[in-house]
């Protein structure tokens, strides 16, 4: 099974399409032979993300989708680490931790890199409102945002003896779907270009990341849909509207 680490030319001094196909490596196959290629790119990624602000009239404010976007998809990816923390010390299948080891990764990255931005515009990220996604016209409490795993669903990740992987992976194909919705909706609302190439990249990235751990997990006789966890519908139907705009 292939996968396509997307650090790519959507990025800031990304290297174009050759960056793409650079970037098209085996994760299940080899977990560790793609990481010089991914830091490369990373590191690409950080050093054209310094002139996000350089050059730049008066800085968003934090009423604004850009903004927004960066508190609500730092606070997303923090859920995501969590999951994945407790994923490499609980579960059981090799396959199921490389996941676990590349959102811990590359989702540690995208939050400095959104902080400093955020930090760079004159918003601290302790400053975040308890509100999230009134920037998409949708607010609810930030802990309450789709794919968020409930109090409920972090205990059972933990508690789950011989399911922890079937636990791990249907918690974060809902949560990646929430994110794709979210990150869909920033590359239509956001003003910043940068920011606008951050998000459509999570959203290819979480997309892909979907589809591969679907088809780990049915290769490995997981559970989809285990006792205890409740797929949040809101980032099913939000994609699906996104695409029926799209068609």
């Amino acid at each position: 099974m292939t996968a396509t680490m997307d650090r790519d030319a959507g990025a800031p001094g990304g290297g174009g399409a050759g960056a793409d196909e650079a970037l098209e490596t085996s994760r299940i196959g080899a977990p560790r032979g793609w990481t010089l290629v991914a830091l490369v790119a990373a590191l690409c990624f950080l050093a054209g993300a310094i002139g996000w602000t350089v050059g730049s009239g008066r800085p968003p404010g934090a009423d604004t989708a850009d903004v927004g976007f960066l508190r609500d998809m730092r606070t997303h990816h923090e859920n995501a680490i969590n999951i994945a923390q407790i994923e490499l010390v609980n579960g059981q299948e090799p396959a199921a931790k490389v996941f676990a080891e590349e959102i811990i990764r590359f989702q540690a990255y995208e939050i400095g890199l959104m902080d400093r931005t955020a930090l760079d515009w004159g918003h601290r990220p302790e400053d975040r409102p308890d509100e999230a996604m009134a920037w998409m016209g949708e607010p609810v409490a930030a802990q309450e945002m789709p794919g968020i795993a409930s109090d409920e669903e972090m205990d059972l990740l933990r508690s789950a003896e011989g399911e922890t992987d079937a636990v791990f992976v249907a918690l974060m194909i809902d949560h990646h779907r929430a994110g794709v919705a979210m990150a869909e909706a920033a590359a239509d609302l956001v003003d910043d270009d940068q920011v606008r190439q951050l998000a459509a990249r999570i959203a290819r990235t979480q997309t892909l990341e979907i589809a591969e751990m679907t088809a780990v997990a049915e290769r490995l006789g997981l559970d989809l849909s285990p006792e205890g966890v409740t797929p949040d519908d809101h980032g099913v139907s939000a994609m699906a509207d996104h695409e029926a705009e799209d068609t």
